[in-house]
C-alpha cells in the first residue's frame, strides 16, 4: 500500500468534524508527566514528504501521526493538558502547536474528500465480504458433495471388488468342475460334473448381472455428480462476477483515494507554514 494511502486511512477517523470512528468520552486529564490513558486509540502512519505531525481530536479519544520524527509520548502529554484540537508538528527539528479554529477548519475541509472516498471504500468492503459469504457457502456446498459423491461411488466400488473376488473364487471351482468332467470314467460321474458345472455357471452370470448393475449404478453417480458439480461451479462463477466488479471499482477509488490524499497533505503542509509565517503556531 502507497504511503498516501496509508496516510488517509489513518486520517479519516480523527479529522475535526465529520469523523466516521466511534466517539469514546474523552478521559480526565492526566499529569504533565503521565502517557494518555490506555484507551487513548493511536493511529500510525509514515510520509517520507516532509517532516512529521499529528492531528489530535478533542472531542474524541484519538491521535493520528504522520511522519518518522515524531515524539509520541510529547503528543499524548499534550492531549492530556491542552483543551480542544490541536496540530503538533515539526519544523527544522522544533516541535511547534497549532490551535486556531479557522486553520484547523481548513484542514478539517482538505481531508474531507478523503473521508468521503473512506466510506465508499467501506461500503464496497462490506458488499464484497458478503459475497464472499456467498462464494464460500457454495464452496462448502461442493465440499461436502465432493465427500457425498466419494462415499457413494466408493460403495459401489466396494462391493463391485467384492463380486470381483467371488467370480475369481467360483472360476476356481468351474475350472476344478470342468477338469472333473472331463475326467469322469462313469455317466454317473460325468452327469454329476456336469450339474455341477452348470450350477457354477449361473452362478458366474449372477455375478456378473451384478457386476454390471454396480458398474451402471457407478457410472450413473459419477454422470450425476459431474452435471451437479458443473452446476455448483457456474454458480461459484457467476457469483465471482460481482466480485470483480467491486475489486475494480474499489480499485478506482483507491487511485482517487490516493491522489485526494496527496492533496490533502500538501494542504496540511501548506497551512503548516502559514502558521509559522503568522506566528499562530507556538513552540512547544
Amino acid at each position: 500500500m502507497s504511503t498516501p494511502h496509508r496516510l488517509i486511512l489513518s486520517l479519516a477517523g480523527i479529522l475535526i468534524s465529520g469523523s466516521v470512528l466511534a466517539v469514546q468520552p474523552p478521559e480526565p486529564p492526566q499529569p504533565a508527566v503521565a502517557p494518555a490513558a490506555a484507551s487513548t486509540r493511536v493511529n500510525y502512519s509514515t510520509n517520507t514528504g516532509g517532516e512529521g505531525y499529528a492531528l489530535v481530536d478533542g472531542g474524541k479519544d484519538s491521535i493520528t501521526m504522520v511522519g518518522s520524527n515524531l515524539d509520541g509520548e510529547q503528543v499524548k502529554r499534550l492531549k492530556s493538558s491542552v483543551k480542544g484540537s490541536f496540530l503538533w508538528f515539526r519544523d527544522q527539528g522544533k516541535a511547534y502547536l497549532l490551535q486556531d479554529p479557522a486553520l484547523l477548519a481548513r484542514i478539517d475541509a482538505a481531508w474531507q474528500p478523503t473521508q468521503e472516498l473512506g466510506k465508499q471504500m467501506s461500503s464496497l468492503g462490506k458488499q464484497m465480504g458478503a459475497q464472499g459469504k456467498s462464494m464460500g457457502a457454495l464452496g462448502k456446498q461442493m465440499s461436502a458433495q465432493g465427500r457425498n459423491q466419494s462415499a457413494a461411488a466408493r460403495t459401489e466400488s466396494e462391493q463391485m471388488n467384492a463380486l470381483g473376488r467371488q467370480q475369481g473364487d467360483v472360476g476356481r471351482q468351474l475350472g476344478q468342475a470342468s477338469r472333473r468332467q472331463a475326467l469322469a470314467s462313469s455317466d454317473s460321474e460325468r452327469a454329476a460334473a456336469d450339474r455341477e458345472v452348470e450350477k457354477l455357471q449361473a452362478k458366474m452370470e449372477s455375478l456378473q448381472d451384478q457386476m454390471e448393475q454396480h458398474g451402471d449404478r457407478l457410472a450413473a453417480i459419477h454422470d450425476r455428480d459431474a452435471a451437479s458439480m458443473q452446476a455448483l461451479s457456474q454458480q461459484m462463477k457467476e457469483n465471482g462476477k460481482p466480485m470483480d466488479a467491486l475489486g475494480k471499482q474499489m480499485q478506482t477509488l483507491g487511485k482517487q483515494q490516493e491522489q485526494a490524499s496527496k492533496a490533502a497533505d500538501k494542504a496540511t503542509r501548506a497551512i503548516i507554514e502559514e502558521a509559522l509565517r503568522s506566528g499562530k503556531a507556538r513552540p512547544v
